[in-house]
């Protein structure tokens, strides 16, 4: 067996401190002593039992044979199966037959792998695979000779309740402990006997809840005669508070790891992001023990389920865990394909136990999995409405769409208050006198005349499409684009117009019936991305002398809000955003008005030329109808017209010197005299980009520490003018218009709104506006908001275009655009709301939300890619959505998309599920599977040890309507569990994993356990379910050594107070570098599924327990709990012994503890600087009157018995 041995060299706040050796070697000691005794039963000769095709010859086919000779086609060599049998007995023309049944020495399979000449040995050396071992060539000699019979893949195979086995002993209660005797008969192997009742119930604790069992909860039990006394504390720990949350804790924490949860993006930046809210509902699943079927269909498929409550939307973020990316350059589709390949795999991993990803470039080579197989089951997972790259952020609270907003209780009270206010200021803002009613009519004519807005008659001369769309001019003017759908696209449309002096140009968007559901583009979402909009014109007589026209203000009435999808990205001839339309969220028609910064055109005939680029990265978001307008405006027009602003970017931050010096440094974005995003800043590099957060009238924070943030943005003015703005910052600002300095305050503060004004000076045309935020510590802010004053203000401005081109919506929005700027009754309530509308914002803004799914209205269309790469997809191997076709078909009926993927994973049809789900439960208690590859049940996984009692737990549990608790109860309470953990020196022949049982197998705790059990040891332990994330101690420097400079995850910032002591559940996760102590202890970085810890035991493991500023401050704690809680040393060393390891020390062990006690006392008297630095970990309180050197004393004490190997070992 292993020994744990227990060293005391310790290094505390740079102070070495040496332990007492009698401890170490004589606590570290104590084994269990080996029992023999009870092994009464000789082990017999067995008989030689028929050589099995699935036990004995499948596996070693599968590992030797099939990359070539199995079911991928692909590297099919000598057109030969060996797992199929009528290919492996065929008769071949060049030699007999692979396989003879009932002859292995005339089987050229058996030759081959007998022969020792290289040249005719299968498999080859070039093959980098062993040879068969005599062992196995006796197996398939065997085998061969038995008649090689085949037989289907067993956990293909539907599972059958087996008969539960008749005991030969009077050993066991439940049909799990007969199935198990019956095993351990055959083998020879009598079972353990029950291990100590303290054992039992400190075993039973950490298995349910994760936590040990307090002194008085074992007392009680201890006490507690009655025959079924360890039942009654099962049910307890299962069913009641606050043992139950715990338990949720507890099941919790491996299903994250199979899901892939983590509290960042990973690849590149690994940005912070909100997915806490997913954690949650597996919590709360857990504690209420939904059905395992519901817990499935939900996290697979909840966004679909007919009339989907919030919560069971959340659970569909199981697929949103994986990992995403924002990197500058990354190709969208690529990373579409990666994030479906991802869910399929983990789906496939966590719910089939079968590695489905290895058909992703070619035919599976161990099982029978197609690619077609592969993309018809990725084929489920390939239309959620994501893009593939995402924006980059400062914000680390960000959930990346599509996500859900999920207020608390009190959130929602107050966004239902807001609701009913608003509702009852519509009566104001939608009555209207007949006088005022009369005003409004004329407005629109008075308003054009005054602006000398004029509309020319167009007609529309020529249109082509360079993606070859079918380009038709309509009666109404209108164009409509049909037939080829290229994935990108250009409009060349040419106009004849007549008049000079013309400079507005109106694009409308229009619905076109035949497009997807109606809307104004051609993609399967009906949205539009327009990425530059290039003019010019000439006269009919001179169609080569063209005049280029530039525009300087663009206008739209929607952009969609999620990007740097402005229209004023129109203005910008290399802006590869462009202006989006928010056509799949929002039906009806769009429109676009943009001022040429001249007037263009003659009198007589004009010809417009323009060119519609729609070059977006969204695939096919084209234009389906659309229609050109021109028209005139005066200067005093152009004056009337609002400015037009683009969205936010930051660059930063850049650390800062010393305080007095951050304000000091300029590097470079103050300097800029128009927006350049491609520019780069500082030492490292650093760019421009867009952040969606930033928005103006709300106060958002920044980052941590001592830096400088620069934000900025776009200003399109009409005419020169100047623009009056409120600020706010933490710490100071300084504010830039052109690269000139027009405000500046040099100040430590928090942010709030109102703080500071200022004047900006804008020019006609694009101006850059650059506001510097200087930080001196702690989180930055900034608050931004601008009055505008212009005649034609916000809605008003649509007032200009035709009145008969008006949706209703648009005439809606200018009515009330026109009411508040000239009815002052109106005016107050349009305040009103604006101010409640805002106050929605700043809640919503802070309102918990997570990743979810949300799938497209058409699913998008799938073939196998070649060799799996996304963009060489198979065009003559079009796949829909089905299962693999070796594990059957779903039903007729069933809805093609994830819900009816979701329904049949859970039916009776998928063999899978319940024993997969089965098998990593007996895993989770035992420590191995009764399959020990648990993450894989194909043809290269292992056969079970107990192939009966995985069916009977199988069936019991799908039978018990997916009851988990049903099943960990049958469990637990089992003889099998509560056996003895000592092992038997008979045993390491017989059967030296323990694959029968014969003893509980006694294993180190998770990372999460051991941590856990310190805290809650301690007595630091906060319990509280769910809730954000939180960041206890960590060394320093950790993140910011692998992180990007603009990363938002760079700088780890530890929490304070409740946040440092709550459970590990609750850690904050980043993938890039994951909690150290729990990786250290076999933690996953979660960067994928993982269904199983495979544990390690290495030095850096005793250095975490001994040094690790969470444990030192454990240790500590748990000595004041004992200094105050009891009285004298030997009652102080028990209860601490006792609060530790479960059970009391033996007499000599107390002795050793208390002559280490005044070892310690003296050393500590002697070296008071020692003292505290052993005392100094942590930020908990310290008691005010303590003994220094007697705290640090029993705070050693306290280190040294929980590292003693039964503090974190499972007996």
């Amino acid at each position: 067996m292993r020994t744990y041995s227990l060293g005391l060299s310790w290094v505390w706040s740079g102070v070495v401190l040496i332990g007492a050796s009698a401890l170490v070697v004589s606590l570290a000691a104590r084994q269990p002593a080996p029992v023999d005794a009870v092994d009464a039963v000789p082990t017999a000769k067995r008989v030689l039992e028929p050589v099995r095709y699935g036990r004995d010859i499948r596996p070693i086919l599968s590992d030797r044979c099939f990359q070539c000779h199995g079911p991928d086609a692909g590297t099919l060599a000598a057109d030969l199966r060996l797992d199929v049998r009528d290919h492996a007995i065929a008769a071949r023309k060049d030699g007999p037959p692979a396989i003879v049944p009932g002859d292995a020495a005339s089987s050229e399979l058996f030759r081959r792998i007998a022969s020792s000449d290289p040249m005719v040995r299968m498999p080859p050396p070039e093959s980098h695979k062993n040879a068969l071992t005599a062992a196995e060539q006796d197996l398939v000699r065997r085998w061969i000779d038995q008649g090689a019979r085949y037989e289907a893949h067993w956990a293909f195979e539907p599972p059958v309740r087996p008969p539960v086995p008749e005991r030969a002993q009077d050993w066991g209660t439940t049909p799990i402990d007969a199935f198990i005797l019956q095993t351990l008969e055959q083998a020879g192997i009598t079972p353990s006997p029950e291990a100590d009742r303290v054992s039992q119930l400190r075993r039973l604790f950490f298995d349910l809840t994760g936590l040990a069992p307090t002194p008085d909860e074992i007392d009680e039990f201890l006490s507690d005669h009655r025959p079924d006394a360890y039942e009654r504390w099962v049910d307890r720990l299962l069913t009641r508070e606050p043992y139950r949350t715990r338990y949720a804790e507890r099941m919790t924490a491996p299903w994250l790891d199979q899901a892939r949860y983590a509290d960042t993006t990973g690849i590149h930046m690994d940005a912070g992001r909100q997915m806490w809210l997913w954690r949650d509902w597996v919590l709360h699943a857990y504690r209420d023990n939904m059905p395992f079927d519901q817990f499935v269909i939900e996290q697979l498929a909840g966004d679909l389920i007919p009339g989907a409550s919030t919560w069971q939307v959340v659970a569909s973020g199981f697929n949103r865990n994986h990992v995403i990316t924002d990197e500058g350059g990354a190709i969208d589709e690529e990373y579409l394909v990666e994030y479906a390949v991802d869910r399929v795999s983990t789906a496939g991993s966590v719910l089939l136990g079968l590695t489905l990803g290895c058909a992703r470039c070619h035919d599976h080579k161990f099982d029978p999995i197609s690619m077609e197989d592969f993309y018809s089951f990725f084929a489920f997972f390939n239309s959620n409405d994501e893009p593939g790259l995402y924006s980059q952020t400062p914000d680390a609270n960000r959930a990346y769409e599509p996500f859900i907003l999920v207020p608390t209780s009190d959130q929602q009270a107050r966004l239902d208050a807001i609701t009913r206010e608003i509702e009852g200021l519509k009566a104001t803002l939608e009555t209207r006198t007949p006088e005022e009613q009369e005003q409004r009519e004329r407005f629109a004519g008075q308003i054009q005349e005054s602006a000398g807005v004029r509309w020319s008659p167009a007609h529309v001369v020529s249109v082509t499409s360079n993606g070859g769309a079918t380009m038709d001019i309509l009666d109404d003017g209108s164009i409509r684009a049909s037939g080829t759908l290229p994935e990108r696209d250009d409009y060349h449309v040419t106009i004849r117009t007549s008049g000079s002096g013309q400079r507005l140009i109106l694009l409308e968007a229009l619905e076109e019936p035949t497009a997807p559901d109606g809307r104004i583009g051609r993609a399967h979402n009906g949205n539009v991305v327009v990425t530059g909009l290039l003019a010019s014109w000439s006269t009919p007589d001179k169609p080569e002398s063209k005049n280029d026209i530039t525009f300087s203000w663009a206008y739209a009435d929607y952009a969609q809000e999620n990007g740097n999808f402005a229209v004023t990205n129109l203005l910008s001839p290399n802006n590869a955003e462009g202006w989006a339309l928010r056509a799949h969220e929002r039906r009806g028609p769009r429109y676009a008005l943009l001022l040429a910064d001249e007037d263009f055109g003659v009198e007589g005939v004009t010809d417009l030329h323009l060119i519609i680029r729609q070059q977006s990265i969204y695939a096919q978001h084209t234009l389906a109808r659309f229609r050109i307008s021109v028209g005139t405006i005066s200067d005093v027009g152009a004056d009337m017209l609002p400015n037009a602003w683009g969205r936010w970017h930051v660059v930063g931050p850049f650390a800062g010197d010393e305080q007095n010096r951050v304000w000091e440094p300029e590097i470079g974005p103050e300097h800029q005299t128009r927006l350049d995003l491609a520019a780069t800043f500082g030492e490292q590099g650093l760019a421009w980009r867009f952040d969606e957060r930033l928005r103006d009238g709300i106060a958002l924070p920044l980052y941590d520490g001592r830096n400088i943030t620069y934000l900025g943005r776009q200003a399109f003015a009409p005419t020169p003018r100047s623009v009056e703005v409120s600020l706010g910052s933490d710490d100071g600002f300084r504010l830039y218009a052109n690269a000139t300095q027009v405000a500046q305050r040099q100040v430590d503060r928090g942010v709030a709104p109102d703080q500071d004004s200022a004047t900006i000076p804008l020019t006609s045309g694009e101006n850059a506006v650059v506001l510097k935020i200087v930080n001196t510590g702690g989180i930055g802010g900034f608050y931004y908001k601008q009055a505008e004053t212009a005649t034609l203000r916000g809605d008003l401005v649509w007032a200009l275009i035709p009145h008969d081109r008006l949706s209703a919506e648009l005439e809606s929005r200018l009515d009330r655009a026109w009411s508040s700027a000239f009815l002052p009754r109106y005016l107050e309530a349009a305040e009103r709301t604006a101010a409640l509308d805002r106050e929605s914002i700043s809640i919503n803004a802070v309102v918990p939300r997570t990743m979810v799914m949300k799938e497209l209205p058409e699913p998008r269309p799938t073939f196998v890619l070649s060799a799996g790469l996304y963009d060489k997809p198979d065009h003559s191997r079009p796949v829909g959505r089905r299962v693999p076709a070796s594990l059957g078909a779903m039903p007729a009926d069933a809805p093609a998309n994830r819900l009816g993927l979701a329904e049949w994973i859970v039916s009776d049809d998928n063999p899978l599920l319940a024993r997969v789900t089965m098998n990593r439960l007996w895993e989770q208690f035992f420590g191995t599977g009764i399959v020990e590859t648990s993450d894989d049940f194909g043809l290269q996984g292992a056969w079970p040890s107990h192939p009966e009692l995985l069916d009977y737990l199988a069936v019991e549990f799908r039978e018990s309507g997916w009851d988990l608790q049903h099943m960990i109860r049958l469990i637990v309470t089992s003889a099998t569990y509560r056996q003895s953990s000592r092992v038997r020196p008979s045993l390491k022949e017989l059967d030296p994993d323990n694959r029968l049982l014969a003893f509980f197998p006694r294993r180190r705790l998770a990372a999460e356990q051991i941590r856990d059990h310190a805290l809650y040891a301690s007595g630091l332990l906060v319990e509280k379910l769910g809730g954000p994330s939180v960041k206890p101690y960590q060394p320093p420097g950790l993140w910011q050594e692998v992180a990007m400079p603009q990363s938002n995850t760079r700088i780890y910032q530890q929490g304070t107070g409740d946040d440092l002591w709550r459970r590990s559940i609750y850690t904050y996760w980043k993938r890039a570098v994951p909690p150290p102590s729990m990786l250290t202890f076999d933690a996953p970085t979660r960067e994928s599924c993982v269904t199983r810890r495979i544990p390690t035991s290495t030095p850096l493991q005793a250095l975490v327990l001994w040094n690790d500023e969470q444990f030192q401050e454990a240790y500590r704690v748990l000595a004041q709990r004992t200094l105050a809680e009891v009285d004298h040393d030997d009652a102080r060393l028990t209860h601490l012994f006792r609060r530790c390891i479960g059970r009391a020390p033996e007499p000599r062990e107390l002795t050793l503890l208390h002559d280490a006690l005044e070892e310690y006392r003296a050393r500590y008297r002697q070296a008071p600087d020692d003292a505290a630095g052993v005392i100094a970990a942590g930020q908990s309180s310290r008691p005010a009157d303590a003994d220094a050197a007697e705290l640090a004393a029993w705070t050693m004490i306290a280190s040294s018995v929980f590292n003693l190997y039964e503090s974190t070992t499972q007996e």
